[in-house]
């Protein structure tokens, strides 16, 4: 039984209601920092790339409201070695051939220093090449599925870094827990692109060791709408726990149609993406008893997210929800400024050198750090269980087990990078 969490202030607009996922209210996307225009000439630019329009509008505002938050400290605080830092903003509309145009228009047009952002693995596969042309370095935020040398340069990638978990983080330490609670017949379903795919192959590796048996394994075109062939299929397989990686509007779509067709009472959900604004969006009814794992919860008990959260509510109101990417996105504001100031420079290699085996003692999860060899962060692991007939952030997770600083699996790459 998880310990009483800090509270999360209360608010008449705390639930969020999302159409598919697909977009949100007009003007719910907080304002992007702007740096004092006097001070322009000196300061570090930073081009974040976030989902501000498009299928994963609704992480954008957590996105950009985590970095917007770091740079707000990091100015308020004296900037970085007296200069301050400055947001500029490019919308990757949810889609990959934007990211490339947004990122060369950052980098080429506007001369920012470093890029932040980027969403999907699909994104940060298609910023990859930019920032290996570029010779510039990109923070990656998001959870994703482990880097392999076969995705190089969206992965593998000497400039880039991960400052979100991977599976063998956010996976491999509740793998056991589920199969000895729940069995092992497992049916994985996926969205139909690299960060489901790999995600499973990390999966089943680790499933493996337990005896586990994958009964089914389907992945999803993205805006798929009805899921009655899927659902047989499930039934039929005789899974007792679905491995969850559908994301956007396909998980709406799915859960409630599992629901809706009476499985929950027979099948238990397993995901890894249903975070705090997922599962605001399904809805007490749907998202009840489902298992989700992640690096962070706005309810885990670290007088750092206490903090956090308080201003976080200052700057953006009590109905704010922040995630696992907007606190990813803050980290990595702060694991770059603490790099640029400890390297003295704004140069690619003295930065990429700094930012290798850093750390943030400050996280809302805890104390982080970035690995030297493969530039992934060292995260905790938490799996929470949906309560039923919750009614907000406050009290929607049960922390079954907590597991602090998760060393990441080696990545799959040509080692140091």
């Amino acid at each position: 039984m998880a310990n009483k969490a800090y509270e999360i202030p209360k608010s008449p607009n705390r639930r969020i209601v999302l159409k598919g996922l697909g977009g949100v209210a007009a003007g719910s996307i907080a304002a992007p920092y702007l740096a004092n225009p006097a001070l322009a000439a000196d300061a570090i630019k930073v081009g974040v790339i976030s989902p501000l329009t498009g299928a994963w509008t609704v992480y954008g505002r957590a996105h950009m409201a985590g970095f917007e938050l770091a740079v707000n400290e990091i100015n308020a605080a004296g900037g970085v070695d007296g200069r301050p830092m400055e947001i500029v903003v490019g919308d990757s509309k949810t889609e990959p051939r934007i990211v490339v145009e947004q990122a060369n228009r950052l980098l080429r047009q506007e001369k920012v220093d470093f890029l932040a952002g980027t969403f999907s693995s699909a994104e940060r596969n298609a910023a990859g090449p930019v920032v290996q042309q570029s010779r510039k370095l990109l923070l990656y935020p998001t959870w994703y599925e482990g880097q392999s040398q076969d995705f190089f340069p969206g992965v593998c990638n000497k400039n880039i870094f991960m400052c979100g978990p991977e599976p063998s983080q956010q996976v491999w330490p509740h793998v056991e827990y589920i199969v000895k609670n729940y069995g092992k017949k497992f049916f994985l379903i996926g969205s139909d692109y690299a960060w489901p795919r790999e995600t499973n192959k990390m999966f089943k590796e680790k499933f493996s060791e337990f005896g586990g048996e994958v009964v089914g394994e389907v992945y999803v075109p993205f805006n798929t709408p009805e899921y009655a062939s899927v659902l047989r299929e499930i039934k039929e397989s005789g899974a007792e726990v679905i491995f969850h990686s559908l994301t956007g509007s396909d998980t709406v779509n799915f859960r409630r149609q599992f629901h809706a067709a009476g499985m929950n009472k027979d099948i238990v959900i397993w995901t890894v993406d249903d975070e705090e604004v997922v599962t605001s969006g399904l809805g007490s009814e749907v998202s009840a008893g489902t298992y989700v794992s992640f690096d962070y919860f706005m309810t885990i008990e670290t007088e750092n997210n206490k903090v956090f959260l308080e201003k976080l509510f200052k700057e953006n109101g009590n109905d704010m929800l922040m995630n696992t990417v907007g606190v990813g996105m803050y980290n990595a504001a702060h694991l770059l400024a603490n790099a640029i100031s400890a390297s003295g420079s704004t140069e690619t290699d003295k930065v990429r050198d700094a930012l290798r085996g850093s750390s943030f003692s400050n996280a809302p999860q805890g104390s982080i750090s970035i690995q030297s060899q493969d530039h992934q962060a060292v995260l905790p692991s938490y799996l929470m269980k949906v309560r039923e007939n919750w009614t907000s952030v406050n009290d929607m997770f049960e922390q079954v087990q907590f597991f602090d600083k998760v060393t990441p699996a080696p990545a799959r790459c040509n080692l140091p990078l």
